[in-house]
């Protein structure tokens, strides 16, 4: 009995997220191909086109899902606090795996962007719907640049403090940026 496609494209669509992470482990993920990562998970390169555009798609799509289990529990809450950033540094720490600290180590410009891009995102997406209450359909170009800023700021502390080997503690960066954010978060 066959099974239905959409089974059949998330098991695919693990297997490439699989490879592509066995990859990054051994080489720069600016490196590897599509080639290698089909045949690493032992499927058609149809097949890979099928479930993603590009290997930053897998990349992104796996930061998105990492970016809102960090962030989960603060979806709900307009509390963005030091508990917010101490929770997601440690998140950051306890579950980002090895093949991306490696190739963060590795200074892969493409996965800085990568996570930059996941990381924006998602907090555009905390912020949106914060933005449209208080200012109905007139943009606030000074909330744009503080929420970008804002996106830059938390960027910037998780990939040096990942490249510093964590040397401070969750806690401890916790606070600093919450230190260092509070002028951008007045206008978020």
């Amino acid at each position: 009995m066959a099974e239905p496609v959409n089974k059949l494209s998330l098991r695919s669509q693990e297997w490439i997220q699989i490879a592509l992470f066995q990859l990054m482990q051994k080489k720069p993920y600016s490196q590897i191909s599509i080639k290698e990562i089909t045949d690493r998970a032992g499927l058609a390169r149809q097949t890979f086109y099928r479930n993603f555009q590009d290997k930053d798609e897998i990349l992104l799509k796996y930061l998105n899902g990492l970016m809102l289990g960090m962030w989960k529990e603060f979806q709900q809450n307009e509390m963005y606090n030091e508990d917010m950033f101490i929770m997601l540094f440690n998140n950051w720490k306890l579950h980002a795996p090895e093949a991306l600290i490696h190739n963060i180590v590795l200074k892969d410009r493409k996965i800085r962007q990568i996570i930059y891009k996941s990381l924006s995102d998602y907090i555009d997406e905390l912020f949106i719907n914060k933005q449209e209450e208080s200012t109905g359909d007139k943009p606030d170009h000074r909330r744009s640049y503080a929420q970008k800023s804002f996106s830059a700021l938390v960027h910037t502390m998780l990939i040096e403090w990942t490249l510093q080997e964590f040397n401070m503690s969750p806690k401890e960066m916790g606070l600093l940026v919450n230190h260092l954010s509070a002028s951008m978060r007045e206008f978020l």
